[in-house]
C-alpha cells in the first residue's frame, strides 16, 4: 500500500478547499486505508480535526509516496517516483505548466488528474463544477449591483455580498431569496451551457426567482419585460457554415472547420453573460474582438467567465481576475482592459478558483466522491509495466505520466514540451 499524505495548498491563500474532510479521512483509516495530513494554515479544516481522526501529521510530502492534493503541486515539490492527484493542467498542453509536467517525466513520477476521471459515457465523476457555476454567477450578479450604482440605477442586487462573505451555501441561497428582481432596474440573463457549471449558475437564476424563457422568444424579442433569464445551448449560438440544420454530434465531430458562431443574434437582447461552457479552439470563439467591436453598443455590461479561457472563446477576457480583484473593464475599440468596474466597456469577471468561496460546500461533496476512488490508487503496484498495475480502467484513463512516461492516451502532450 502507498504512503499517502494529504498536502497542504500552494496556489493562493484563498485555495482553502480540501480534496478529503476529516469524516471522510476517518472512514478511510477505519477500511485500513491510512492518511497523513500536511500541516496547514488556511485549510478550510483546522489540523486539529485531522489528528482527532486519528490522522499522522507529516511535516512534509517528501516522505510521502502517493500525494493528494486539488491544484497542481509546486514543480520542486515532485520526488523521484511519487505519485501525485490533482488538477494539474496539463492536458491542453498549457504553456504555464508544461515545467510541471517535465518534472513527473524527469523524476520518473507519476502524475493523476481529476479532470480526466470519466464514466463510461465520457462524463467526468468527480468535479467542483456546481459550485463554480454557483459561485461565478453570484459573484457576477454581485459586481453587477456595483455597476448598476455607478450611475444611480436601483437594484435589489446591491444587497448582495461577495460570495466569499456568505458562511455558507445555504446562507447565499437564503440572501438570495429574499430579492425581488422585478423591482428596480431589469436584470436579463443569458446563461451559455448546460453542464453541471451552467447548471450551478442556473441555479443562482432560480435562487434569484428570475422567470425562464425560451432562448428563441429572447431573440424574437418575446421575452417579457422586467427581469429573466435564459439558457443557451450550442445549437442556439451556432449555425452551419453552409446553411444547414444544426446537429450537435457533427459540431462536436468538426468544430469551427463546419460551424460558426451565431452570438451575434442574441446581443442587445440581454444585460448579463454568465459564460460556463467548455472551450478549446477546436470550436468557434462566440465572441471575439471583431465581433464585439462590430456590436459595441449591444455588449452585456456586465460578463461572468466562469470558465476562464484566456483570450478563448470570449477575447475579452485578457486574464483572469481574482478573489481579491474579481474584475476588470474590456475597452472595445482599443481591446485594452483596465482593472475595476467602468462603463466604458463590458466589466468581465473571471476568476479561477470560483469553487474555493465555497470552500466548505466544495469540499464536502468533493471529498465523499473522491473517498471512494483512493483504496484503488493507494493498492496500485508500482513495480509492475502500466498495464498490470492494478488500476481501474476509469483511473488508467485519469493517469497522464506513469512513471517517468506519457501515458498511451497523452502522448500527444510530447509536442507541447
Amino acid at each position: 500500500m502507498l504512503r499517502t499524505i494529504l498536502r497542504k495548498e500552494h496556489k493562493n491563500r484563498w485555495e482553502r478547499r480540501v480534496a478529503l474532510i476529516p469524516e471522510a479521512v476517518a472512514q478511510l483509516k477505519a477500511k485500513g486505508y491510512p492518511v497523513a495530513y500536511e500541516p496547514s494554515e488556511v485549510r478550510i479544516y483546522p489540523d486539529a480535526e485531522y489528528a482527532a481522526v486519528g490522522a499522522e501529521r507529516m511535516d512534509s510530502p517528501d516522505g510521502a509516496q502517493f500525494v493528494v492534493g486539488i491544484k497542481e503541486p509546486p514543480v520542486a515539490s515532485i520526488k523521484d517516483g511519487q505519485v501525485h492527484l490533482a488538477f494539474s493542467h496539463v492536458i491542453k498542453g498549457q504553456s504555464y505548466n508544461m515545467p510541471l509536467l517535465q518534472a513527473f517525466l524527469d523524476r520518473k513520477a507519476t502524475l493523476m488528474d481529476y479532470e480526466p476521471i470519466t464514466d463510461d459515457d465520457g462524463v467526468r465523476t468527480i468535479a467542483f463544477g456546481r459550485y463554480a457555476g454557483i459561485a461565478g454567477a453570484a459573484d457576477t450578479f454581485w459586481l453587477a449591483g456595483k455597476k448598476l450604482a455607478l450611475t444611480g440605477k436601483s437594484s435589489p442586487l446591491q444587497a448582495l455580498k461577495q460570495t466569499k462573505d456568505y458562511p455558507t451555501m445555504d446562507a447565499l441561497r437564503a440572501a438570495m431569496a429574499a430579492l425581488d428582481l422585478q423591482t428596480g432596474e431589469a436584470i436579463r440573463v443569458v446563461v451559455v451551457g448546460t453542464g453541471k457549471v451552467g447548471g450551478g449558475a442556473e441555479e443562482v437564476c432560480q435562487w434569484l426567482n428570475l422567470p425562464k424563457v425560451a432562448v428563441e422568444d429572447a431573440v424574437a424579442g418575446r421575452a417579457p419585460a422586467g427581469s429573466w433569464y435564459c439558457v443557451a445551448s450550442s445549437r442556439h449560438i451556432h449555425e452551419h457554415v453552409e446553411g444547414k440544420p444544426f446537429d450537435y454530434a457533427e459540431y462536436v465531430k468538426a468544430g469551427k472547420a463546419l460551424y460558426r458562431s451565431s452570438f451575434d443574434k442574441l446581443l442587445g437582447k440581454f444585460d448579463i453573460l454568465l459564460q460556463t461552457p467548455f472551450w478549446t479552439d477546436f470550436y468557434p470563439k462566440h465572441l471575439d474582438a471583431a465581433r464585439m467591436r462590430a456590436h459595441k453598443d449591444e455588449l452585456p455590461y456586465l460578463i461572468g467567465d466562469i470558465s476562464c479561457d484566456i483570450d478563448g472563446s470570449l477575447e475579452c477576457t485578457h486574464k483572469a481576475s481574482t478573489i481579491d480583484e474579481p474584475a476588470f473593464t474590456y475597452d472595445v475599440d482599443s481591446g485594452q482592459i483596465a482593472d475595476g468596474i467602468s462603463w466604458e466597456g463590458p466589466t468581465v469577471m473571471s476568476i479561477d478558483n470560483l469553487p474555493c468561496e465555497l470552500s466548505d460546500d466544495a469540499s464536502r461533496h468533493f471529498s465523499a466522491r473522491l473517498a471512494e476512488y483512493l483504496p484503488a490508487i493507494m493498492d496500485m503496484d508500482l513495480s509492475k509495466p502500466f498495464e498490470e498495475c492494478g488500476l481501474p480502467t476509469h483511473l488508467k484513463r485519469a493517469t497522464i505520466v506513469y512513471k517517468g512516461e506519457l501515458t498511451p492516451n497523452y502522448q500527444y502532450l510530447k509536442q507541447y514540451l
